[in-house]
């Protein structure tokens, strides 16, 4: 039984590409993004929130959030664009991804919750409760697990993704035409609307839009899209390089324009880097282009030697550092009691911070994937040593 339309020309080859195969240039992407994250959370704990050229910094490095739901819908559809989902499919979908991002998000969240308790005055017990169930339901049991907050809402959606994928063939440029208008009306709103009461439907959702799968939607559908055509995207890329390098210039051009005429008409600089302002999306969907080409070139040029072999395990080890990496940043600041930030320059502050938070979450997540313990810290399965292969036995 076909999955596909028959007029889709690319099926065996599609399916060739699907059944099994690493895509080696989403390593690179991944490391490069989770990187950045790493350096958007540093920058922002140890900056005055008033500094402008630290903010700049910020508005250029906050391609990360779209970088990350990008990859998220990309790698489920290329993984998943030419099998059936029937419910069964479905359901062991579900279960094995709430058991890789459900149970380190619990996990994280209590442990964030307890890190937040030290040096504060004890909660009740009952303040305690309400507060870690707000921290679980919301996602903001610390500044960066919203992204495993939208991660879930997306999975529960993707069964569905996945279906209206194969029943609009034919229209799916339609389909990301109005995903454009629909997150520029989604962030304008964000951005330009007077904020609403804290009560209704609309005062929740505007409270909570930061861990909203609908406030990243262009970006999970433009993955979804990228991967369901993925032989024509990867193509598309890697041919039209000039291209996808004026788009960053001029889009980097364009929201770093933007940043400082509203510094300039008085805006305070942590307000202006805004992640969801409608003015990021060209940034966002340029940089998503120029990663993924620079991913493509760098695989193009061979696939074995140390730096391929360095990016692969760094990739698998990314998500474990995206969840360890603020206790680090947190740490410096607790054991220097901010002798830090006083006595050392912001940019030797920031770029110490910085190389101790990648180093400790990479020793952390080390001693982590080798246990059993890794699906459940950091949603990744256990690596097991592999077993020298016993010598050969020479013939009597």
């Amino acid at each position: 039984m076909r999955l596909l339309p028959t007029r889709e020309p690319t099926v065996l080859a599609r399916r060739e590409h699907s059944r099994g195969r690493h895509l080696a240039q989403i390593d690179l992407v991944r490391v490069l993004t989770f990187s950045s994250v790493v350096a958007v959370h540093t920058i922002s704990m140890t900056s005055d929130p008033h500094n402008v050229v630290a903010n700049a910094l910020l508005t250029f490095l906050h391609f990360n959030r779209a970088t990350f739901v990008f990859l998220t819908g990309f790698v489920l559809v290329y993984t998943y664009r030419d099998r059936a989902m029937p419910p069964a499919a479905t359901r062991k979908f579900w279960r094995r991804r709430m058991v890789l991002v459900g149970v380190p998000y619990l996990v994280w969240t209590v442990g964030y919750f307890l890190l937040g308790q030290v040096g504060a005055p004890t909660p009740t017990a009952s303040d305690a409760f309400t507060t870690l169930l707000e921290d679980i339901y919301r996602g903001v049991g610390w500044y960066h697990l919203y992204f495993l907050m939208v991660s879930l809402q997306f999975y529960l959606l993707f069964p569905m993704v996945l279906r209206v994928l194969r029943a609009t063939v034919g229209h799916h440029r339609l389909v990301f035409a109005a995903s454009v208008l629909a997150q520029v009306g989604i962030t304008g709103a964000w951005t330009y609307l007077i904020k609403p009461d804290q009560g209704g439907l609309f005062g929740t959702l505007w409270t909570n839009q930061g861990t909203l799968i609908v406030s990243y939607q262009l970006y999970a559908v433009a993955g979804c899209l990228a991967a369901y055509h993925f032989e024509a995207f990867h193509a598309w890329v890697l041919s039209h390089s000039r291209l996808v390098l004026w788009l960053v210039i001029g889009s980097a051009t364009l929201v770093g324009g933007w940043y400082f005429v509203g510094i300039a008409a008085g805006g305070n600089p942590w307000d202006v880097t805004g992640v969801l302002q409608p003015e990021m999306i060209p940034w966002f969907c340029a940089m998503i282009l120029g990663l993924y080409w620079l991913g493509a070139s760098w695989h193009r040029r061979g696939h074995s030697g140390l730096g391929h072999r360095l990016v692969s395990a760094a990739s698998v080890r990314s998500f474990g550092v995206f969840l360890v990496h603020p206790a680090f940043i947190w740490l410096v600041g607790w054991l220097g009691n901010d002798w830090f930030a006083a006595d050392l320059s912001p940019l030797v502050n920031t770029v110490f911070t910085y190389l101790f938070a990648l180093a400790g979450s990479l020793a952390v997540v080390e001693l982590v994937i080798h246990t059993p313990l890794s699906r459940v810290l950091i949603g990744r399965d256990q690596l097991r040593t592999k077993a020298p292969r016993p010598a050969a036995v020479p013939a009597a």
